[in-house]
């Protein structure tokens, strides 16, 4: 019996860290620019978000992130402050380009849909009953009802879509796209998108 358990709570764990994680799904890099590398650069960082307070957290998040690995970024948010996507990578450019920038991270968030969990401990009631004779058989039967208390809380999980681009011309030097689990901590989900990121640039010699 408490070897089944043990088995049973290794496997929670496995399960659980496997849910935590945080990854890149996808990666492209430009043959074109092969060879070549930003880091130590001069980076215009951008983020799209749903609204400003998520913009500014992705902003700072990937700022230090990069500059971590050696580049020298600058918020794009100290520009402009509008939140939102600007169509196509013109205005990045044009903000590069003013700042001095030799290159541009452009991350847009998007969240998935949330999800409902309990939030706590849970409360229950039950209704039993049972019949039965001396000396012969008998039947019971119960129902039972329970429910949390405190209601439900609500997670949601972030992915973010990331290109490089070369404010010379507006190319895209790289893109990935990372995904995180379900989690009420979005400054944290946030924290790990960017810094699978810079790793992921990092790992492609870009950063």
């Amino acid at each position: 019996m408490q070897a089944t358990i043990r088995v049973l709570c290794f496997s929670a764990a496995v399960l659980l860290s496997a849910c935590a994680t945080t990854r890149m799904d996808a990666q492209w890099s430009n043959p074109e620019y092969k060879g070549r590398s930003v880091k130590g650069a001069s980076i215009l960082v951008a983020c799209e978000a749903q609204d400003l307070t998520l913009q500014r957290i992705c902003e700072d998040q990937v700022a230090a992130a990069v500059s971590a690995r050696g580049a020298k970024p600058t918020l794009n948010s100290q520009l402009s402050a509008a939140a939102g996507a600007p169509a196509g990578n013109d205005p990045y450019v044009a903000a590069a380009k003013r700042v001095g920038a030799q290159a541009i991270v452009r991350m847009t968030l998007g969240a998935g849909q949330p999800v409902a969990v309990d939030s706590g401990p849970r409360i229950g009631i039950g209704v039993g009953g049972g019949s039965g004779s001396y000396g012969g058989g008998g039947a019971a039967g119960g129902i039972g009802i329970g429910f949390p208390i405190g209601g439900s809380r609500v997670t949601q999980a972030f992915g973010a879509e990331t290109a490089l681009i070369d404010p010379s011309n507006g190319a895209t030097m790289w893109s990935g796209r990372a995904s995180s689990s379900t989690s009420q901590d979005v400054t944290g989900q946030i924290t790990e998108l960017a810094q699978v990121t810079a790793e992921a640039l990092k790992g492609a010699g870009l950063l």
